[in-house]
């Protein structure tokens, strides 16, 4: 409904919160053994993902007939229910002998009897279940909220000083001493994950500037980065430690923060301190495009010898610069330098697309065709691979290469199976798949069992919770067991992003797991990120069905296709329910207020409350099916107007007319209405593929999930 607001890459190194199992000096260490049977839930396992009353009767039966550790699982989440029920006599009697029987829990089966004493108004069995807690299990972020509970406040601030609760108490402490200057560096050191850290930050700044340490600079700095303040991050980097990763961060900082000249200077600094480091390589890129135009071309020259995907990206940016100049020559040398030094690289990728496309609209096809197999022989790992394979097999057909297009068609599908390109492969090849005319209107089936996956990184116990679908508790674990925040390891990326996930934290955890790959940096890494890849556990963190029963209920008022709805979400929200966007518009579906006032209108009711999940898709759900009705039940269309509104969309069938919709979502002059095409789509084929049976068992038997 709104052009895409958020933007995931800033140009400068990924930080992401990562971590090991920490172990507290000094303190008795009891260390859970291993789970038996881990990676099997058993008869446990439809269960675990099912609300409280839906599942109550089969943990019944399984405390009751259960064996080993599956018994003990199902004593333990039928307590938990009880207790959140309102039953902490029955929680009890469950929980009777469990800490021994389900050592790997144990810390919790005390949490949660202390809870139910506690609900009962014993406060005195509750404490001692709190302070064996404490003496028993110092290294389970249950010590912390177990202190807490006994109101040994700054205790739990100096032992476990990561802990949320721990944060959110200090946030208190802070409301009535605002300017305490300790109580602010625990905030800015340990508190990524409040979203108002900025006011605490720039508090901290303004009144302590001459006082701060080099030391506590860095965690500002840091925390400035987090947040995207990146001026402000990037002067404090410059009082932080020397260090090269700082000094990048300080020039990259001023440049994002539009201080070019500055930024400039910090780069140069960076390549005269720091020559042979990485971040040399970065500073040498960007001084290419930022720096004095004598000096360009020397920085771009060390460029060359030191990266080729990034020299090469130079050349590509260079080039409509050179074209408005009207340097015909250097644009030729430019382009045959791309084709021929940077054959393999993203940037001569992009200039093939170009060129094939300008030669299909000519009418040259085969010279297209030319190009565009330079893509797909040359730059296979291109994000514009399987664009060119589809468009190869495509221009192959109108040629009378019916078995060479097959033979392409078919070649994207297994190469991309996650690609946009795959799915209009497949409907080329003729499979029961949808297409364009009428999909809006479809209903796919759609079967889900939850899957978990096994996690490489995180303490037992935590893996446990995980398992347990006890997301919260796991979370708040993993915050003990973070170390280094700033340069986590391909497992310790994919443990947050899959906690994130589980959390409903779902735009910073599928930006994590979307970016998985560039954590992959050695043999390790390749073999364990493959291992990933082939676990229908990801996809299915990658792609939730999050809202699902509201999206049924919503789309079926209107006979939308419930997956296609959800594909939107996705792109439109990564299902962050209050999340407001740029340019105003709110919620799952990113309505415009002004939208919704008009929806309401027609449908003559109240206001739409656009950050209440259900009201957002009443009025998202029923102007996707308003879209759909104008152009004849064209979801290309209804999704593009989606994005862009129906004047555009009208515009562009009057321009490019209709036919041949993919050379439609070709033509469209919007790149980020055409990308917002391609990404709804693209998610609802991955949707389709994961949780639809017969496609699933066509594309990828191997994530099929019976």
């Amino acid at each position: 409904m709104t052009r895409r607001w958020w933007q995931w890459l800033v140009g400068a190194t990924a930080l992401f919160v990562v971590g090991g199992w920490v172990w507290h000096q000094g303190r008795s260490k009891v260390e859970p053994p291993p789970v038996a049977e881990a990676a099997d839930l058993g008869a446990l396992k439809p269960w675990v993902p099912k609300s409280p009353p839906a599942r109550r009767q089969a943990l019944t039966q399984l405390t009751a007939q259960g064996k080993g550790v599956e018994r003990q699982r199902a004593k333990y989440l039928l307590a938990v229910d009880s207790l959140d029920q309102g039953d902490p006599k029955k929680a009890l009697q469950l929980l009777q002998g469990l800490e021994r029987d389900y050592p790997v829990l144990s810390a919790y089966v005390l949490w949660h009897q202390a809870r139910a004493y506690q609900k009962q108004g014993n406060r005195a069995a509750a404490q001692r279940r709190w302070q064996q807690i404490v003496e028993r299990y110092p290294d389970q972020e249950l010590a912390a909220e177990a202190l807490l509970a006994l109101g040994r406040m700054e205790e739990a601030k100096q032992r476990y000083p990561a802990h949320p609760q721990v944060v959110a108490w200090v946030q208190k402490a802070l409301e009535k001493r605002p300017h305490d200057r300790q109580l602010l560096l625990h905030v800015a050191r340990h508190g990524l994950h409040l979203p108002n850290l900025s006011v605490y930050l720039d508090r901290l700044v303004h009144l302590y500037r001459s006082q701060l340490t080099p030391d506590e600079w860095q965690a500002i700095a840091f925390a400035y980065w987090e947040k995207e303040q990146y001026l402000k991050a990037g002067r404090a980097y410059l009082l932080a430690p020397l260090t090269v990763e700082n000094l990048y961060r300080a020039a990259r900082g001023h440049q994002l923060g539009g201080k070019t000249t500055e930024a400039v200077g910090y780069y140069q600094d960076l390549v005269r301190q720091f020559g042979e480091s990485p971040q040399a390589v970065l500073a040498l890129y960007h001084l290419s495009h930022l720096a004095p135009a004598p000096q360009r071309d020397l920085y771009f020259q060390q460029l060359q010898q030191r990266d080729s995907e990034r020299a090469a990206r130079v050349l590509w940016e260079r080039l409509p610069l050179w074209e408005k100049a009207g340097q015909a020559q250097r644009v030729s040398q430019a382009r045959t330098e791309l084709l021929a030094r940077y054959a393999q690289t993203q940037a001569a990728a992009q200039l093939r697309w170009e060129l094939a496309r300008s030669e299909q609209q000519r009418g040259n096809l085969r010279q297209a065709m030319h190009f565009a197999e330079g893509i797909w022989e040359h730059a296979p790992q291109s994000d514009l691979a399987p664009r060119a394979g589809f468009w190869l097999a495509a221009w192959a057909k109108q040629l009378g290469q019916a078995e060479r297009a097959k033979n392409l068609y078919t070649q994207v599908i297994e190469r991309y199976p996650d690609s946009y390109y795959a799915w209009r492969s497949a409907v080329r090849l003729g499979w029961p798949v949808g297409d364009f005319a009428g999909i809006v209107q479809t209903q796919p089936t759609v079967q889900f069992q939850r899957v978990t996956l096994q996690l490489l990184s995180g303490s037992p116990p935590l893996q446990e919770l995980y398992r347990l679908g006890e997301y919260q508790d796991a979370w708040e674990q993993w915050q003990l067991e973070f170390t280094e925040r700033q340069q986590p390891r391909l497992v310790d990326q994919l443990t947050d992003g899959v906690l994130r996930v589980g959390i409903g934290d779902r735009l910073e955890g599928l930006f994590l797991l979307t970016t998985l790959e560039r954590r992959v940096q050695t043999p390790q890494d390749q073999q364990q990120y493959a291992q990933v890849q082939r676990d229908p556990a990801y996809w299915q963190a990658l792609y939730p069905l999050a809202y699902w029963s509201e999206v049924q209920q919503a789309s079926a008022q209107h006979g939308l296709n419930p997956l296609l709805v959800t594909a939107l979400i996705r792109q439109e929200s990564r299902f962050e329910p209050a999340i407001v966007s740029s340019a105003g518009a709110v919620g799952l579906m990113q309505v415009l207020p002004e939208t919704g006032a008009w929806i309401a209108e027609q449908l003559q009711r109240s206001p739409f409350q656009l950050t209440q999940p259900w009201e957002n898709l009443l009025a998202g759900t029923w102007f996707l099916q308003y879209t759909d009705s104008l152009y004849q039940h064209n979801g290309l269309l209804a999704v593009a107007s989606y994005n862009a509104g129906p004047g555009n969309v009208d515009a562009w069938v009057q321009r490019f007319g209709e036919g041949d919709w993919d050379e439609f979502v070709e033509n469209i002059p919007f790149p980020e209405t055409q990308d917002y095409v391609r990404q709804v789509f693209g998610n609802y084929w991955n949707y389709l593929r994961l949780y639809d049976p017969a496609v699933c068992q066509r594309v990828n038997p191997h994530l099929c999930v019976s």
